[in-house]
């Protein structure tokens, strides 16, 4: 009797101890999801689900965390006010939620004064995105311009649009708040015919559409 105990103890932290090497992280933990009562394809079956869940909250945070994001707003935390913005169609702003401009590879531009709330929006927009799977980058124009001059610089900007690049949705704040010159906006002008018709880009600006 006392062997069939060890057999079993030893039994256990060797499933423990493959799951750890495996990074299955609910079969180390294995015994919370079944039990003697279920049936073998059952106890699969929940444990299969259990590492399902964990895995797509690892790259759920995974992702969340490469965006970038200077602050996390989600949609639910916004305001549709019809007298603040009038002009804002929630039912159109629910639809680009859903994220087909995507899978279609089309972009998006929120323009607007400072605080009329086009940065939670997208934002918001892309945190839809990344939990139906997507990988979204964000950059700060002005900040993007300066990365972009100093890879050119140091011989390394093809390799520096590939890595921005290789995200599925890139946005891009704050198009427009400041002015750069001729070579910075040749550079990102690369960024943009890079991603046509390929990615999906996101832009928010203070400036009038004529003038992007």
């Amino acid at each position: 009797m006392k062997n069939n105990i060890n057999e079993k103890l030893d039994l256990n932290e060797k499933i423990k101890s493959l799951a750890t090497d495996l990074k299955l992280q609910a079969f180390q933990d294995y015994t919370s999801y079944i039990d003697n009562q279920m049936e073998t394809k059952e106890s699969i079956y929940n444990l299969l689900m259990a590492e399902n869940e964990i895995k797509q909250r690892n790259k759920y945070k995974y992702r969340i965390k490469n965006a970038s994001f200077p602050i996390i707003k989600t949609l639910d935390t916004f305001e549709f006010d019809k007298t603040r913005l009038p002009n804002l169609d929630k039912d159109l702003v629910m639809e680009i939620a859903t994220c087909e401009f995507i899978k279609n590879h089309r972009n998006l531009v929120a323009i607007g004064s400072c605080g009329t709330g086009k940065s939670h929006l997208c934002t918001a927009i892309g945190i839809e995105a990344i939990i139906k799977g997507y990988s979204v980058k964000f950059k700060r124009v002005s900040d993007l311009v300066s990365q972009l001059t100093e890879a050119a610089n140091q011989k390394r900007l093809s390799q520096f649009i590939k890595k921005v690049n290789s995200c599925d949705v890139l946005y891009l704040d704050e198009f427009g708040y400041l002015n750069f010159d001729k070579e910075g906006a040749s550079l990102l002008f690369q960024i943009f015919a890079a991603r046509y018709e390929t990615k999906s880009t996101i832009v928010t600006s203070n400036l009038e559409f004529s003038k992007l």
